[in-house]
């Protein structure tokens, strides 16, 4: 017994001695999965671009040290980063407008309960590509915002613009989006 209890206390890293590699790690590692995950839209992708940041962070621990003045927004620069990076390197498949549509036609068959849990299944696959066909500034400062809800300051800090950049891409993202649902659900019959 007193051996477990031993055990469990050493497995406790007191915050006071804790450096702020371990700090970030414990803080920001939840943050730098959900950037890499909806950049990449693949958990096992999303797992290894999140140890590629902790390496990066790791790498650069210096800085951190030094007293990097936003460690949030420092490290969910690095993860969009290495995500993006690793998008560029493995694209993803596209639906066309025509499966899109069709998805859409196959979504309003749908009655029973159990199938409206497969409806919102679908409807969230036709809303992730819409989603992943809009143009990459609006796609990642919606994305940044909405998903990983980062505010417009650490979003323009993540990718390099300003925060009235940020507002108007969310906002014209937002737009696109709400227009193509209309066209693909309108008079379907789709209601709340």
């Amino acid at each position: 017994m007193k051996e477990q209890t031993l055990a469990s206390e050493a497995l406790v890293i007191p915050r006071s001695t804790a450096d702020p590699f371990d700090t970030a790690v414990r803080e920001y590692a939840q943050m730098v999965f959900r950037i890499a995950f909806s950049v990449l839209r693949n958990h096992h992708d999303a797992e290894d671009a999140t140890q590629e940041t902790l390496m990066r962070v790791l790498r650069y621990q210096k800085q951190l040290e030094r007293g990097v003045r936003e460690p949030k927004t420092w490290i969910a620069r690095i993860a969009w980063r290495v995500a993006v990076k690793h998008r560029k390197r493995h694209p993803e498949i596209l639906l066309s407008d025509a499966e899109m549509s069709g998805a859409a036609l196959q979504l309003r068959s749908q009655l029973a309960s159990v199938e409206e849990l497969s409806l919102g299944n679908e409807l969230f696959r036709v809303l992730q590509s819409l989603i992943e066909a809009l143009p990459d500034p609006l796609r990642d400062s919606l994305t940044l915002s909405a998903l990983d809800e980062l505010t417009p300051r650490e979003i323009a800090n993540v990718l390099g613009t300003t925060e009235a950049a940020v507002r108007s891409r969310v906002f014209r993202a937002r737009q696109i989006l709400k227009q193509k649902l209309t066209r693909l659900v309108g008079g379907h019959g789709l209601r709340r």
